[in-house]
């Protein structure tokens, strides 16, 4: 297995986990306390996982280029914390909360990616935006 196949792949095992986990979350459970446990914990194991990911030049070399954008990153990342968090607490389900914020969030990245980033679209692409847009319909539609 590649690299690219492989890093998809921890990817998708860390978000079906992330969903199924966010939504065990206990009711009672303040949702500021809850992400800052579980960022406690990720900086643990980022720290534990960090000799795996040598940094040329040292580390003073790699902290030297943060800037903004992990800031922006760190507010993104909170915002998902918490919009999935209280999503769950007031009623999505597991099976359509991720799909339905999923598709959407796509639709949006679609955008960015043409409109920003110059990224095409075809016809097929185009023909699977309005199968998405379809499908998001009939998953939240309720009798």
């Amino acid at each position: 297995m590649t690299m690219y196949q492989l890093s998809a792949c921890i990817a998708i095992v860390g978000a079906v986990g992330y969903q199924y986990f966010v939504k065990r979350v206990p009711g009672s459970l303040n949702p500021i306390v809850s992400v800052i446990a579980i960022y406690v914990a990720v900086l643990t194991l980022s720290v534990i996982l960090l000799p795996l990911f040598p940094a040329d030049g040292g580390l003073l070399h790699h902290f030297r280029q943060l800037s903004w954008i992990q800031l922006a990153l760190a507010v993104s990342v909170i915002m998902i914390e918490l919009g999935f968090l209280l999503m769950y607490r007031y009623g999505w389900t597991l099976s359509t909360g991720s799909l339905v914020t999923g598709v959407f969030i796509n639709l949006t990245l679609v955008g960015l990616g043409v409109t920003l980033l110059g990224e095409k679209i075809n016809a097929v692409n185009a023909i699977g935006i309005a199968f998405c847009i379809l499908g998001v319909a009939l998953i939240s539609f309720r009798s």
